[in-house]
Parts: structure tokens; C-alpha cells; sequence
């Protein structure tokens, strides 16, 4: 890993972030120099600048953050001045205590560094009165209270975007898989092919959680957002759709790995097999439409009418297996009953 790579990210932050920034920083500079013309308000734009967030949740925990440091921190450097006097070495005591204060109280990192700042600056910047310490404090709450205002006033709509791509991108490559794994099934295959098609499977879990993450973001994007409107619901059904979908990658993933482990060159003439097959292929189809029916764009194509529509089960004519096929047969046979029943919304027995 560069080092570049440890201070550089890979994209820029959104341009709206940035003057959101600039201007809590601009307002909170001239409100809190209506309250003190004589000094530089160094406070008020630092926690301007810290409680500014993507969404309003976001801002409130840094809001609560940097108060509760600012007023501890605040607190410490009185009172070490009070009881050690005026002496350069304050600042290395203050910052001591208020490490050793954020790990006895478990504050949060962000909380113990702003206590041991705040300290340090008391000290290092102005005399450490009582009088002096309650003008910070003050001046950290009129910074707190803009950088929230900019960030609840400016919100970026919620991030539907991503979460809606990502849904829909799992739900259309898990119906993928489930072709490939009906596709192998009818003919000859090499051992690479299956297990490109275990690997891809088990890439899944990964996509799943990802897109789990994206939803998460909608969601934390729409808390105290005035413009979310009506779209609460649209990521309830996102996230209801990713917990069925969830169950569909596990099965999934169950069916590439027993594929790979159990196939054997007679499968494609057992006289089931190509049953299970298309099944697997009604299953995707299915599945596409349910992701499309949840308003995400799985499917390129119009939705068919009913009577076109593949049902997503037929009954499948059953013969004894061959001996080194009969764990494969019924394995991919229990898997398929389950893959319907999370499909169609049913619960399990």
C-alpha cells in the first residue's frame, strides 16, 4: 500500500460538500464575530467545519462530538490553570488528562481528540479563565449550531441512485448463475467452468453486503431530510427485497459448490436432470421478475403478460437416480422447493 494512498482517496468529495463547508465557515467566522469583534473566531469555524456532513443524522453526531470535547476540554484547561497556575507545561498536563479522561469515560475518538484539543488551545491561545473558557464554549455552540443548519438547509437528495443499481444488479446476477448452473447441468463440462461458476457464486455474498451498505446510506440519508417525500417506502421495499435476496445467494452459492463437488460425466442423461434444469431457468426468470415488479431495473425487456409467463414450478417425473448421482439429484430438488418458496414469498415450514 503507497503512501499516497493513505491521504489521497480515490474519488473526490461531491463539489456540494465542499461549499457547504465554505459556507458554514463564512457564517460562523461573522456570527460569532458580531459576539467577539476583538478575536479571531477559531472555535466557531472549526466546528463549523467538523459538523458539516453528507446528511443531517451524520451532523448531529459530530454536533454532539465536538460540544462535549469543547466543553470538557474547556473545563480541563480552567481548571489545571486554576491549580497549577500560568506555566508553559499546562498544555502537555491538560492533553494527558483528557486522553487519559476519553479512555476512563469511553468517549469516542472523535470526542477524546477534541477534548485534548480544545484543552491545548485554551491554554496555548488565551488565559484560561472562567470568563475566557465560556466565550469558547459559546463560540463552539454558534459554529455547531450553523454547520447543522448549512447541513439540514442543503441536503443532497436521498441516494436512491446507487442503492436501486445495486439491488438490482444482485437480483440480476443471481438469476444469472442460476441459467449457468441449469446450463451445465444438460451437457458436458469441464471442472474449470463449475468452478468459475462456485466462484462467481461466492462472489455474491460480497455484492450482497455492498448493496446492503448502499441501502444503509439511502436510508441514513432520508433521517431529518425535508425532501425525502415519499421515499421511505421505496427503500423499505429495497431493503425487504435484499433480505429475500439474501436467502437466494446462500442458496445459490449451495447449489454452484454441490454442482462442483458431485458432477459427474453421466448427469446430463438422468432422466430429471434436464427437468431441474429448466426449473433453474424458470427460477431466473421469476426472479427477474420479482426484481422488476419491485421497481428496479433487472429486466431490459417489458414485462410479459400472465399467460406468457412461465409458472415458476412444474411437476418434475422422478426415476431413482444412478448411485453416484442420487445425493447431487435430491440436493438440487430440495434446493429448487426452497428457491420457490422465497421467490413466490412463502414462508417456510
Amino acid at each position: 500500500m503507497s503512501l499516497v494512498s493513505q491521504v489521497q482517496d480515490k474519488k473526490r468529495i461531491p463539489v456540494l460538500q465542499v461549499a457547504k463547508s465554505i459556507l458554514a465557515a463564512v457564517l460562523s467566522w461573522f456570527a460569532a464575530g458580531i459576539f467577539y469583534p476583538d478575536r479571531a473566531p477559531i472555535f466557531a469555524v472549526i466546528a463549523a467545519i467538523i459538523v458539516v456532513q453528507p446528511s443531517v443524522n451524520q451532523s448531529i453526531g459530530k454536533a454532539l462530538e465536538r460540544s462535549t470535547g469543547t466543553v470538557v476540554g474547556v473545563a480541563i484547561a480552567l481548571g489545571a490553570s486554576l491549580l497549577l497556575g500560568d506555566n508553559t507545561w499546562l498544555v502537555l498536563v491538560a492533553i494527558i488528562v483528557a486522553i487519559i479522561l476519553g479512555w476512563v469515560f469511553k468517549f469516542t475518538p472523535g470526542t477524546s481528540n477534541q477534548i485534548a484539543i480544545s484543552a491545548m488551545l485554551v491554554i496555548a491561545i488565551g488565559a484560561a479563565t472562567p470568563e475566557y473558557s465560556a466565550e469558547r464554549i459559546f463560540e463552539t455552540f454558534i459554529g455547531a449550531v450553523i454547520g447543522f443548519v448549512v447541513t439540514a438547509a442543503i441536503v443532497p437528495t436521498v441516494a436512491l441512485g446507487p442503492s436501486t443499481q445495486a439491488v438490482a444488479q444482485l437480483g440480476s446476477n443471481v438469476a444469472s448463475i442460476l441459467d449457468d448452473i441449469g446450463a451445465v447441468l444438460t451437457r458436458n463440462t469441464s471442472h474449470e467452468v463449475l468452478e468459475s461458476i462456485f466462484q462467481r457464486a461466492l462472489s455474491l455474498r460480497s455484492e450482497l453486503n455492498k448493496a446492503r451498505g448502499t441501502v444503509n446510506k439511502a436510508r441514513e440519508t432520508m433521517l431529518f431530510n425535508m425532501w425525502r417525500g415519499k421515499k421511505r417506502q421505496t427503500v423499505d421495499d429495497q431493503e425487504a427485497l435484499l433480505d429475500r435476496l439474501g436467502v437466494l445467494v446462500t442458496r445459490t452459492a449451495s447449489m454452484a459448490r454441490s454442482v462442483r463437488d458431485n458432477y459427474d460425466p453421466s448427469l446430463p442423461k438422468e432422466p430429471a436432470i434436464r427437468q431441474i434444469a429448466e426449473e433453474l431457468t424458470r427460477a431466473s426468470h421469476d426472479l427477474r421478475l420479482l426484481v422488476r415488479d419491485a421497481g428496479l431495473p433487472a429486466m431490459g425487456i417489458p414485462h410479459p403478460p400472465t399467460h406468457d409467463m412461465p409458472a415458476l414450478t412444474a411437476p418434475i417425473v422422478m426415476r431413482a437416480p444412478a448411485a453416484s448421482n442420487w445425493i447431487l439429484v435430491g440436493f438440487l430438488l430440495e434446493s429448487l422447493r426452497r428457491i420457490r418458496l422465497e421467490i413466490m414469498g412463502e414462508p417456510e415450514d
